[in-house]
Formats: C-alpha cells, sequence, structure tokens
C-alpha cells in the first residue's frame, strides 16, 4: 500500500513539474513595436513580415505587435520610449533626435546618395560595424538602414541655385544647416505633418525621397521635382530594442531573431528602392514635372554645401570622436559602391 502510494506522489509530483517547466518552456514574449509610418506604408508592412517571421521560426515564443502612425510613441520621442520601456521595440528616424547621435548624423548628411537604399543602407551597416558607435550603447541594436536619393520636391520649378532663395523648405536634422547654405529657409517638422504643411503653403518645398511623393502623398501637391544627385542625401532609421526586453527573450529565440535581422536588412534596402521607383512612376503618372540639374549646376549646389562638413568635423573633434575618420569612410563607401560619382 505504501508503495502505491509513493508511486502516485512521484507520478503526480513529475506530472507537476513537468506543467510547470512546459509553461516555463513555452512563455511568450511580447513586443510592442512603435512606428510612425502609416499601416498602408511599406515600412510598417515589412515591419509586420518581420515580426511574422519571428513568430514563425521561435514557434510563437516571440510575438510582435506593431503600433503604426505613431499611436504608440510620437516619431520625435520614440527612441527614448524605447530607452525608458514605454515601447519595446521601434523604427525612427536618427535625424528626429539631434545631438543624440553626433557621430552618426554624418550619414544623413547630402553626401551624393545617387543610387537610392541599397546602397544607404549597406552603407549605414558598414558605419555601425567598423565604428560601433558608443552613443547607441542605451539599446539593443536590431539594424540601421536608409532611404538614399533624398532630393528637392517644390511647388515651383527649381532648376538653379538662385531658384531656391527665400523658398520655405520642410526638412529635419543636419539638412537644415544644408538648406541655409543654399538660400532656402528651413521649415522643421515630422514627416506626419508635413502634407498639411505643403498643402497651406506653410512650406513650399520638401527634402524627400521619391517614395514619400506617394507613401506621404505629397506628390499631390508638389508638381515639380529637381534631382541634385550630387547633395542627395539619406534620412537614416535605427531599428533598435529595449535592452530588458532583448534580455527577456531565451537565448536560442534571441539567435533566430538575430539571423532574420540580417535577412531583413537587406529586404530593407531593396525595399526602399521598390518604393522609392514607385513613388517616381506615382507622380509621372500624375504629370508631375522631373528637372535633371546639370553636372555643372549640381556642382554649385555640392561647393555651397561643403560647410556642412567641416562643421561636422570641427564638432566631431572637440568631442574626442573621430568626424573626420567617418566622413572619409562614408564618402569612399558611396564613390567605390555608386556609380554616379
Amino acid at each position: 500500500m505504501k508503495r502505491l502510494f509513493s508511486i502516485r506522489f512521484f507520478t503526480l509530483l513529475f506530472f507537476a513539474a513537468s506543467c510547470v517547466f512546459a509553461s516555463v518552456s513555452f512563455a511568450q514574449v511580447n513586443i510592442r513595436f512603435a512606428t510612425f509610418f502609416p499601416p498602408t506604408h511599406g515600412n510598417s508592412i515589412i515591419v509586420d513580415e518581420w515580426g511574422a517571421e519571428i513568430a514563425k521560426k521561435t514557434a510563437g515564443r516571440v510575438k510582435v505587435t506593431n503600433y503604426t502612425g505613431g499611436t504608440l510613441s510620437p516619431a520625435p520621442q520614440s527612441y527614448d520610449a524605447v530607452v525608458q520601456g514605454v515601447a519595446d521595440a521601434t523604427n525612427t528616424v536618427l535625424g528626429y533626435t539631434m545631438g543624440k547621435f553626433p557621430l552618426t548624423e554624418v550619414l544623413d548628411y547630402p553626401l551624393g546618395y545617387a543610387q537610392g537604399g541599397r546602397v544607404a543602407t549597406a552603407l549605414a551597416i558598414a558605419y555601425y560595424n567598423k565604428f560601433k558607435p558608443k552613443e547607441f550603447d542605451q539599446v539593443k541594436m536590431i539594424y540601421l538602414h536608409g532611404h538614399g536619393q533624398g532630393i528637392f520636391h517644390s511647388k515651383r520649378p527649381v532648376r538653379k541655385l538662385e531658384d531656391l532663395k527665400g523658398m520655405k523648405v520642410r526638412t529635419y536634422g543636419p539638412n537644415a544647416d544644408f538648406m541655409k547654405l543654399l538660400g532656402a529657409v528651413p521649415v522643421a517638422m515630422p514627416m506626419g505633418e508635413a502634407y498639411d504643411a505643403l498643402s497651406k503653403g506653410v512650406a513650399e518645398g520638401i527634402l524627400c525621397p521619391y517614395e514619400a511623393l506617394e507613401g506621404w502623398k505629397f506628390g499631390e501637391v508638389l508638381k515639380y521635382s529637381t534631382e541634385d544627385l550630387l547633395t542627395a542625401y539619406s534620412a537614416t532609421f535605427v531599428m533598435c530594442m529595449n535592452k530588458d526586453k532583448w534580455a527577456s527573450i531565451p537565448r536560442k529565440d534571441q539567435r533566430i531573431i538575430e539571423r532574420i535581422n540580417k535577412q531583413y536588412s537587406k529586404k530593407q534596402g531593396d525595399l526602399w528602392d521598390k518604393i522609392i521607383l514607385s513613388g517616381k512612376n506615382f507622380i509621372l503618372k500624375r504629370g508631375n514635372e522631373i528637372i535633371k540639374l546639370s553636372w555643372e549646376e549640381q556642382l554649385r549646389w555640392e561647393k555651397a554645401a561643403e560647410p556642412v562638413y567641416g562643421k561636422y568635423v570641427a564638432n566631431m573633434k572637440e568631442k574626442g570622436l573621430p568626424g573626420a575618420e567617418v566622413l572619409k569612410f562614408c564618402r569612399d563607401y558611396l564613390k567605390k559602391n555608386q556609380k554616379f560619382i
């Protein structure tokens, strides 16, 4: 009788322990992802796909919920929201928080991103891997990416430098100085506010890739695009996660996510090129005009922008950061990997 009782007792004990271990094994980690892009935008859709891939490869142990349109955090605050744990992860623009990423901000400068998102994204990742900037130490980096071919779009044609004089241009971050040097008046605001500003005349032009003319509908209120490719910029985005949230993910699932991140960093560059081409086709169908600046005119724009880089190098030197080395690295990378320059 005692033996039978012992067998039953240990059987129940084993069953209870198995239930506990099973519940631990299948505990789900929920990641709240914040983005300012609207739900139909390609950059929201790719986050949905990234999350679905994570859920699939981790057998549902890690789940990503994508909060689009700034519903979890406004764009300028989303990086800090991740640091503070208000959001678990984000895809945000570095230039929205000027001064927080001093070394990395050069990636947003008008370096001449002539060939789009693949090159801009590859450069951003190469920069991060080489210099490992400490300014991102507060988060777990997922990956950096950039759109490339950020050019000038306006209500009235811009065919030469003088046409920019006094024009109110929506911009952000380091490109405000760039616009001043070209004679324009920078008007800073998040992307989500730009359509109304352009519609109401608060801004007369904008620096952005062709993608935004369709994805954010700017092509409905702007009629001209000026291809100033020698001074085309890229907005650099950081995909990152709260460090404590990352630590809560089991190590084997972290390894799975790291592999997915490498795949999606390449997909992100491809996505930018796809939606940039779609945006260009969108305005051509509407009858908008694309103005291609002559080589001589582009050199004028490039020369006018040069003080931006001198200021950057000097500021980095004061902070004890390798600004001159970073600038040379970025310029050399673009020269090597683009046919235009």
